[in-house]
């Protein structure tokens, strides 16, 4: 049901965590290849970096709209908080920030999955010890105030989740679904959420709210949707918290298999 996906370019640009405030858009450096002892079965061609400032530990990518949008968890700053930080299609800065805090109150410190949908509109991820918490927002307000303080809609206590969430607008027959997937290699899911039931429990271990659950690759850190080919791609560390690689799986084969 798995099958490797290289296409992805843009997104590999933004699930890398660094450990200064200024975040490199390219994977793990060649020593990396030489000091792990694990060995790429791919190759990365006409490779391109980019330098993308204040985004502290940068935890992913999402295209909305002509637009990109990169988020991430600024540990060095205090009190610590994430930022979602804006750019037009050729990663150039448009000024637009979201500090994603109440006022001076920070609300979410480790984004992980920032999704849209037409109608329940956006939804992002939070992990923080190893606990994933769901907020539903509302985007223009955001934007608008560049911060969360009047755009907080609803949120979810991802509490069937194991280590952390990070949801991913999909469909499945006809359907609309949120996924998200557990970071880990101890029987890690993806688990794909019924959206309505979600928002009227407020915690996704209600009765209900999954709607669609199998068992995942290990150590996702995030996932991208491609709703033309029904398929969705797992980014994914080689070991925990090193390494890149993607799988990119029959969602519907997935869900009737019960494992990817």
């Amino acid at each position: 049901m798995v099958s490797k996906s290289f296409g992805f370019l843009s997104l590999f640009l933004a699930i890398l965590v660094t450990q200064t405030s200024v975040t490199n858009t390219l994977a793990d450096p060649p020593r990396e290849s030489v000091t792990t002892g694990w060995s790429a079965d791919s190759v990365l061609e006409d490779v391109k970096m980019r330098t993308m400032e204040g985004l502290g530990a940068m935890q992913g990518v999402s295209f909305h709209e002509g637009k990109v949008y990169l988020y991430g968890d600024c540990y060095d700053v205090k009190p610590r908080v994430g930022v979602i930080r804006e750019y037009s299609s050729d990663f150039q800065a448009t000024g637009r920030v979201i500090w994603l805090r109440n006022k001076d109150k920070p609300l979410l410190r480790h984004p992980t999955g920032l999704t849209w949908h037409p109608h329940w509109g956006t939804f992002l991820g939070d992990t923080v010890n190893r606990k994933g918490i769901i907020y539903r927002l509302d985007w223009q307000r955001a934007l608008e105030d560049g911060d969360l303080s009047r755009a907080v809609l609803a949120v979810v206590e991802d509490d069937a989740a194991v280590n952390g969430c990070r949801p991913e607008f999909v469909s499945l027959d006809g359907k609309d679904f949120l996924a998200s997937a557990d970071y880990g290699n101890v029987r890690p899911e993806v688990r794909l959420y019924d959206p309505e039931k979600l928002l009227a429990a407020r915690r996704t271990s209600a009765p209900g709210v999954i709607a669609h659950r199998f068992l995942a690759p290990s150590f996702s850190q995030n996932l991208h949707w491609d709703k033309d080919a029904k398929q969705l791609t797992c980014v994914m560390n080689v070991i925990e918290g090193r390494g890149w690689r993607l799988e990119t799986l029959d969602l519907k084969g997935a869900v009737a298999d019960g494992r990817a």
